[in-house]
């Protein structure tokens, strides 16, 4: 058995972190070292402490000052990092001003995860050692990176503006307004325009600079803690803002459910990546790794709501069936006992409600579903070369675009993918187009089908199905009522002229039919709508046409740019798709019982 083989790995491996970048000055006092450090603490363990089962990873470039300062008390907390250098770590050590500072990149670098950021085209090591402008433009394009894929911000600065290439100013405006420098090389800018207001959460740590050439005296550290828009939250004694205690606590709760359920996940979890004689980029291992848990966790919540649904209506059913008996005996034991069970079943209609209501399970269905395709749509966006084509393409960027503040997990988690994506150069993977075709879009041959062609096909035609033997079942609940009713009446109408053409305990027998049908088929129908397999099977009918359509015009494209449009476009018809799903069916959940 390999060591990647999915059984033998831990659920760590399937988990989402909550990604912390930090920004920040060079050149800090010395005298207020200690209380930045203090606030940056203070931040760090507040996030520990509200989301205990969400790994926090700060992200930083390791530049002298605030970005070494906020490592080091990462590190000391036993935090991961993520080391995100703007070129070697040799050529970034030789940056540094002294040998403490040295002392300290080593010691932090030695416990992080070293990415590196590619060089644009034209640029080499030799010549970043006698260019300082171009080591600006790294610096620059890293701070960039750093504003763009982290949750949260941590900004160490004096809150003035400056010109400077690669001063934090700019990073901050970026995170601000969420758009690049446009002196930034092509390469770096990587089509980067975030919503507004979108992702530009950040905690500011004001303080002073140690410049002498600027005028501007030393004001101490101030916590203005912290700040997305034009709104200010304050400091983390004040308590984390609602949204991001949210974004925490949806993360957390994926991540628990991947460790109570990781060895069925690492049993049955279906992957995205399939065995191959060629070497996989870092990139797709990572979103197959996240795939897998949210494809197995949706449908495994979806099964869960379904049950819940179903013994709902199951104790509705026999709730109706009490309550016929103690109306046709009401006195006695037999009363008592009717009366006593019908209290029972409404009770237990409740305690179900009010289960299904604490296990989320809807919710988590639908957000695990969404995930799962934003991640399946990443993944074939980068095996087919998409990414490469139109620079910078990336899922998360139009998914779910503040819709809700309760979906804003699902976009950090991509966010998280699409970090690991942007720093390793896009690896063309041979047949890589053909493989996507073929795994992604596929074939609806009912015998060799693949793809999500045959799975919309095959499911839309099974849900239909279902669908007439249900609607069939109420039909006939329906006409059988009828039928019983017709009969009552006629020997209603006969009861009139002589005696009763029907003996008592058939007479009775009908009218408890006719009373249980009316009553059975009303609470099916009502079981169909909230089951929703109606709209389920128009939403598959329509991505069978939407993959149908794309099959064929990336049969008849001219060219593989042509060919990669058409999957840049699918990609984000399915996206918009489940946006529009996940957001029409949210707030449904399994009420109590009604009389």
């Amino acid at each position: 058995m390999s060591e990647a083989d999915p059984t033998v790995e831990s659920a760590g491996q399937f988990k989402i972190p909550f990604l912390v970048g930090v920004t920040g000055h060079r050149d800090l006092l010395p005298a207020e070292v200690p209380a930045i450090r203090a606030a940056v603490e203070e931040l760090l363990r507040a996030l520990q402490a509200t989301a205990p089962d969400v790994q926090i990873v700060l992200i930083t470039s390791l530049a002298e000052g605030a970005d070494l300062l906020a490592a080091e008390v990462a590190s000391e907390l036993g935090l991961p990092l993520m080391a995100l250098l703007p070129y070697s770590a040799a050529r970034c050590r030789t940056d540094l001003t002294d040998d403490a500072a040295r002392a300290n990149f080593d010691c932090v670098l030695a416990k992080a995860e070293q990415l590196e950021l590619p060089l644009p085209e034209g640029i080499s090591e030799a010549t970043l050692a006698i260019d300082s402008a171009a080591r600006d433009r790294q610096y620059q394009a890293a701070g960039s990176v750093v504003a763009r894929y982290s949750s949260l911000l941590i900004a160490i600065w004096d809150g003035q503006q400056t010109d400077h290439a690669a001063g934090t100013a700019r990073v901050v405006d970026y995170r601000r307004r969420g758009v690049p420098s446009e002196d930034l090389p092509r390469a770096h800018r990587l089509d980067l325009l975030l919503g507004a207001a979108d992702n530009d959460l950040s905690y500011e740590i004001r303080c002073s600079r140690a410049r002498k050439d600027n005028g501007h005296q030393a004001s101490g550290v101030q916590v203005v803690g912290f700040v997305s828009g034009e709104t200010q939250y304050g400091a983390v004694s004040a308590g984390l803002p609602s949204a991001l205690r949210t974004l925490l606590r949806r993360t957390g709760g994926f991540n628990r459910d991947v460790e109570e359920y990781g060895a069925q996940i690492a049993r049955r979890g279906r992957r995205l990546h399939t065995a191959t004689p060629y070497e996989t980029p870092h990139s797709l291992q990572y979103i197959d790794r996240l795939f897998t848990p949210a494809d197995w966790l949706g449908v495994h919540f979806r099964r869960c709501f379904t049950r819940a649904l179903r013994a709902r209506y199951a104790l509705w059913a026999l709730l109706a069936l009490l309550l016929m008996g103690f109306k046709k005996q009401h006195d006695g034991i037999g009363g008592l006992l009717s009366i006593l069970g019908v209290l029972t079943i409404f009770g237990l209609g409740w305690l179900l409600a009010l289960w299904a209501h604490r296990r989320n399970w809807q919710r988590r269905y639908l957000d695990y579903r969404a995930l799962a395709e934003g991640l399946r749509v990443e993944y074939y966006w980068e095996l087919s070369g998409v990414r490469a084509q139109f620079e910078g393409e990336f899922a998360h960027e139009s998914f779910l675009q503040n819709q809700d503040v309760e979906l804003e997990w699902i976009r950090a988690a991509m966010r998280a993918v699409s970090l690991r994506c942007a720093l390793h150069p896009p690896v063309a993977l041979p047949n890589g187009f053909a493989h996507t075709f073929a795994a992604w879009v596929g074939d609806p041959d009912p015998v060799n089908g693949s793809g999500q062609l045959f799975y919309y096909r095959q499911r839309a035609q099974a849900l239909t199905r279902r669908q007439h033997i249900a609607e069939g079942i109420a039909r006939a609940m329906l006409f059988g009522g009828l039928i019983i009713g017709v009969v009552l009446a006629v020997a209603a109408a006969m009861a009139l002229r002589g005696p009763p053409p029907l003996p008592p305990m058939l007479h009775n027998l009908m009218l408890w039919s006719l009373a249980l049908l009316t009553v059975y088929g009303a609470i099916f129908e009502i079981y169909l709508g909230e089951k929703a397999d109606r709209a389920l099977i128009r939403q598959y009918r329509y991505m069978d046409t939407l993959f149908s359509f794309a099959a064929r015009e990336m049969r008849s494209a001219r060219s593989e740019t042509d060919r990669l449009e058409i999957l840049r476009s699918l990609g984000h018809a399915c996206l918009a798709e489940h946006a529009q799903w996940i957001l029409a069916h949210r707030d449904k959940r399994i009420e109590g019982m009604r009389w």
